[in-house]
């Protein structure tokens, strides 16, 4: 690397180091300022409360102080005698009970949200001396879902209100009468649980989620809202439902998790990127990726690499540990994604990072290491096979049979080019706190090999998650992440010079290597292990997504919070191909470097007031928020290097080409969202929100973006309350308009090329401006339904939704008089339209065996409604894509093959127009590649301590086109073939869906021409994940440091039921794009993966 190389390099260093040296100056003096007070109070909750009673009882002065704030009582009923009168104002729980329980026999208690009343020591001695009855203690562990300790559960006697709560340790310590058979255990989002404690004095319970319980908080746009009172669409997804899957990226664990989500792994590339749709494709040109939010700050989405490796690109979420996350809520209608404006058209994926809790510090350390391997590989053609068809193919003999008995050279090249690879991970985290400070702290390292030889990836994960009450009304926090990745990929699986198409099309009559040991490059391709060894492609990633808030309780029911975040990310490629390898030879070396620099700086001000009276609640939130983002790019190619080892672009002998680019973009938007409640029966919410980017014309600069719903929860009224099977019913119905934004920056205005004219610089205008630009919008109508039934035992959530998106922004051609080839526009509309269902169950709650199971699947039916002119968008793609109107987007749109004709062993196409001629003009409608509906099961099981898993997910009724064929069934040259064609048309009367292989040009075109022949079923089933689980009893935890021990084997992958021939039926070789879906050619395959993991607490 020579000096100006070196500068360039340490200017981005630096414009690194500048960045993140101030973002972390102002989150750690949040971090000192928390941590100085850490554990510094452990008082009682310091909630300020008025209460005004005359001469009642302590039970309704209980019953009063719980209705106005989150504190639970416990009490014996023969203690609570007295009658208290009393007036104060502001005041704290402990002030009230001291002044209530003056003067009488009874002493108080407060552990989190519990009090808990009892007599006084002398006053229980005394009582003890006029009873006869006999007591038991019972002792016990209260623990999580995932091993831990469960503070402030509250543990009762069945049937009385002999209760307490556990401690910092889950322990608990009750005494009941002697003739108590069970106790009752509880705790906010765990299902409750009966223990018998006949035979037992001593217990120990894991609790289980209740992901429906009415209670759960659930996170929606800029707030939290009961579950039981959404009116909206949105499904969460909590940490504990797929805390045990061993997936190294996040938009893996959305995989089957949520009705109406369909995520797609693009390639099998290790850190690749995903496609995730919720309900369906809503644009063609813009991105239909949702909006990923992380702790309130939206996420820089999209592949940022600069070389071709399309379908391998950078998942934004790629770079967060799944093991940081605490919940994911997937908003999906026009009620709950209106609050994004102008980016919510596409659903809003919001993620919280796990937070500390008022709790003992609790370090969990999670190591996982596994192998892995291709589940599947083609069934190609060996050597004695392939040379045979040769000679078939030649017409004559090319190989004689002493040649072929002879040879002795077999090279199964899928056996060279996959590996049976290593992944391995390595987690700890640390979490805590006291009543005014808490944290969460965690470090992750992950080395993950691809299946392929030349692919890798590697990352490094920080958090720290801080809040602190600073006083009373103020509550100041932060949270930093922090990431550094590298991956190594290959060539593109676009085109045929990646080692995957290049290996799997090589005969196997050509060895390896060569006799001196250099690679054998006489093959009709590039040898594809030196294109995976000697072709370098190296990317490395940089990120914080960060932020600090700070929350100010004006009054009791005003709220006041600010939030400012960024999230940057430095991407550099570096890439060279070494004289080893036949493109590499051809350049005398060929390099690449590329660097991008994004930066999205977010402020979010919220005012929010929540006011109850009578059986009236209101909440109210404004807000104002603004973004500013930034995008520097350069790129550089050159050629002729002295020495492969001297492998970077400062050592080219010829500059081929060099770039560089800047985009500058904001956004600014208003908000506001009412929401009413009558009696927890009757719900409205309205949202609105104003929206103005610089994307777009000054004309259509600023949008509003209004939606409102309405539900009713039947289960409250009066005819319902009489009954024990119907225990939640809630009826739905909300409408809006949002927008995509997620598009190219200044199509708006005119923008200038570069070009030389006699030998000197030039710049000319590229495009025709359009000042009349907007935003698609979308129209959404949804209609749902909440049921639950026998307790919650079962629930059950149906959606059925409508999208219209209008003024999709697309090219409209132009004369060719004008000078150029077309002009944006908002023209065109597409509907999408379906159902979803979502079913969970509690099978069985047992002391020693539990099962639960989840459910769902959706359907959704994708329709275009108006093109430019009613002109169809044609030939996309290998495999025929189009667009065209009354049809879904990307349908397949070929020639009809009808068979073979066993006269002449050609394929015979259907002549749609019936002209006696097979032209362009008998191409029909020959597959669509969206499903009819995808679908995940889930089931899970607890016994003693065991536990395990079992998660199926997959999709019917899409089409493949397998482009992998056009070559692997060519039939006419030297590539090698699937040794399914050994069933090819040999002589006249065979009857065979194969055509013969032959050396004429004209029919070998029209053989292989793109049609129905290549589209494949593409429906899958796939036993996604199988995890079997082992938690070591307390009494051996008792010797040893930890408090919980879990030991566990994962497989990932594990069958895969489907009619698809190629490698993987889950393909999209380009990658996001909208209009080229369905598509498999050489697609990098998923791995089956196999692990073997500790989970440790101490």
């Amino acid at each position: 690397m020579n000096k100006n190389e070196n500068l360039y390099a340490s200017r981005s260093v630096k414009s690194l180091r500048y960045y993140l040296v101030n973002i972390m100056r102002v989150f750690l003096l949040l971090i000192t300022i928390g941590l100085s007070s850490a554990f510094a109070n452990t008082t009682a909750a310091q909630t300020k409360i008025d209460v005004n009673v005359n001469n009642v009882t302590l039970e309704e002065l209980f019953k009063d102080i719980q209705s106005k704030s989150e504190f639970i009582f416990f009490y014996k009923d023969n203690v609570l005698k007295y009658n208290v009168t009393l007036n104060v104002k502001n005041a704290s729980v402990t002030v009230i009970l001291d002044s209530a329980l003056k003067g009488t026999n009874l002493t108080y208690k407060v552990n989190d949200r519990q009090v808990i009343i009892k007599e006084s020591p002398s006053s229980q001695s005394e009582a003890s001396k006029k009873t006869n009855q006999q007591e038991k203690t019972i002792t016990g562990k209260v623990l999580d879902d995932t091993g831990g300790p469960l503070v402030g559960a509250t543990v009762q006697a069945k049937g009385t209100n002999f209760g307490v709560a556990t401690d910092f340790d889950g322990n608990f310590s009750l005494t009941v009468p002697d003739d108590t058979t069970f106790i009752v255990i509880s705790y906010i989002g765990f299902a409750t649980q009966e223990i018998d404690i006949t035979n037992n004095f001593y217990v120990e319970v894991k609790m289980l989620t209740d992901s429906s319980a009415l209670d759960e908080i659930v996170i929606i746009g800029y707030g939290t809202e009961q579950k039981s009172l959404l009116s909206d669409a949105v499904t969460s997804i909590k940490s504990s439902q797929v805390s045990d899957l061993p997936v190294p990226s996040v938009d893996g664990l959305l995989q089957g998790q949520a009705a109406g989500v369909q995520v797609q792994q693009n390639s099998g590339t290790p850190g690749g990127e995903m496609s995730v749709r919720i309900r369906g494709l809503s644009s063609i040109s813009g991105s239909n990726q949702p909006l990923y939010i992380i702790d309130g700050i939206p996420v820089t989405s999209g592949d940022f690499g600069q070389l071709s490796f399309s379908g391998q690109g950078a998942s934004a979420l790629s770079d967060l540990n799944p093991s940081d996350i605490e919940s994911i809520s997937v908003l999906k209608d026009a009620s709950a994604t209106a609050i994004y404006g102008a980016r919510g058209s596409n659903g809003i994926v919001l993620i919280s990072t796990k937070r500390g809790k008022e709790q003992k510090s609790v370090v969990s350390v999670n190591v996982y290491s596994g192998v892995q391997q291709a589940w599947n590989k083609l069934d190609m053609l060996n050597a004695k096979e392939w040379m045979e068809y040769r000679n078939d193919l030649a017409g004559t003999t090319v190989f004689t049979p002493e040649d072929i008995a002879n040879n002795t050279v077999d090279t199964d090249w899928q056996d060279v080019i996959f590996r049976t690879a290593s992944i391995n991970s390595y987690e700890a985290s640390a979490r805590g706190g006291s009543e005014k400070t808490q944290f969460f702290i965690s470090g992750t390292f992950l080395e993950q090999e691809g299946i392929l030889i030349g692919t890798d990836y590697q990352r490094m994960n920080a958090r720290v998650n801080v809040d602190h009450q600073l006083s009373d009304k103020v509550k100041i926090g932060t949270s930093i992440g922090l990431t550094h990745a590298k991956t190594n990929r290959v060539e593109s699986d676009q085109t045929l010079h990646g080692p995957l198409p290049n290996g799997i099309s090589t005969p196997a009559i050509f060895s390896v290597y060569n006799e001196d040991g250099s690679y054998n490059q006489s093959g009709p391709y590039s040898n594809a292990l030196s294109i995976a060894n000697e072709a370098i492609s190296e990317n490395f990633s940089y990120r914080t997504n960060s932020n600090a808030y700070l929350d100010w309780q004006i009054i009791e029911d005003l709220s006041f919070s600010t939030k400012w975040g960024v999230d940057f990310l430095n991407f550099r490629e570096h890439s060279y191909e070494s004289t080893q390898t036949v493109q590499g030879a051809r350049y005398n070396g060929l390099g690449f470097e590329a660097y991008s620099n994004v930066s999205n700086i977010v402020s979010n001000n919220l005012l929010k007031y929540k006011k109850k009276f009578n059986k009236h609640k209101v909440e109210a939130l404004v807000g104002y928020t603004f973004e500013k983002y930034q995008y520097r790019s350069s790129f550089i190619r050159g050629q002729d290097f002295a020495d492969d080892n001297l492998e970077y672009i400062s050592s080219a002998a010829t500059i081929v080409s060099a770039s560089a680019n800047a985009s500058d973009e904001g956004i600014r938007s208003y908000l506001g969202r009412l929401n009413y409640n009558f009696d927890d029966k009757y719900i409205a919410s309205v949202t609105g929100r104003f929206d103005t980017s610089t994307k777009f014309g000054e004309n259509n600069r600023t949008g509003f973006f209004p939606a409102a719903s309405v539900a009713w929860r039947a289960i409250q009224e009066d005819f319902l309350q009489d009954q024990d099977i119907v225990s939640d019913l809630k009826f739905r119905v909300s409408y809006g308009l949002t927008g995509n934004d997620d598009i190219s920056p200044f199509l708006f205005s005119e923008l200038y090329g570069n070009t030389s004219y006699d030998g000197q610089p030039a710049i000319y205008p590229s495009n025709i401006p359009n000042p009349d630009l907007k935003w698609e919008s979308t129209a959404q109508l949804n209609i749902g339904i909440n049921v639950g039934l026998f307790e919650d035992r079962i629930t059950l959530t149906a959606d059925y939704y409508n999208k219209q998106t209008n003024d999709l922004l697309l090219s409209r051609p132009l004369p060719s008089s004008s000078g150029f080839s077309s002009i944006t526009e908002n023209v065109g509309k597409v509907e999408n339209k379906g159902i979803e269902l979502s079913i969970e169950t509690r099978n069985f709650i047992k002391e020693n065996f539990t099962w639960s199971t989840q459910f769902n699947i959706s359907g959704n039916r994708n329709k275009v409604l108006e093109l430019y002119n009613g002109q169809p968008i044609d030939d996309i793609g290998r495999g025929g894509n189009r667009i065209m109107e009354g049809q879904p987007i990307g349908i397949f749109y070929s020639y009809k093959s009808l068979g073979v004709d066993p006269s002449t062993g050609d394929i015979v196409y259907a002549d749609t127009n019936f002209d006696g001629e097979i032209t362009s003009a008998d191409r029909t409608i020959v597959g669509n590649p969206h499903p009819d509906f995808i679908y995940g099961i889930t089931n899970n099981f607890t016994y003693k301590g065991f536990d395990a898993t079992i998660f199926l997910q997959g999709s019917y009724g899409n089409d493949v086109f397998n482009g992998s064929r056009l070559f692997l069934e060519s039939l006419q040259g030297g590539d090698n073939q699937v040794a399914d064609i050994t069933r090819r048309w040999q002589q006249p009367g065979d009857i065979t869906d194969i055509p013969r292989a032959t050396t004429d040009p004209v029919a070998s075109a029209q053989n292989k021409r793109v049609s129905s022949r290549f589209i494949e079923d593409g429906s899958y089933l796939r036993v996604k994940n199988v995890t079997i689980g082992y938690t070591l009893d307390k009494s051996v935890m008792e010797k040893t440091m930890f408090s919980s021990f879990r030991v566990y084997l994962s497989a990932q992958n594990l069958f895969t039921f489907t009619n698809y021939s190629g490698l993987d039926p889950e393909v999209n070789y380009r990658g996001d794009d909208n209009s080229v879906i369905g598509t498999d050619f050489f697609t990098y395959p998923q791995a089956q993966v196999f692990t073997l993991g500790v989970n440790l607490k101490f």
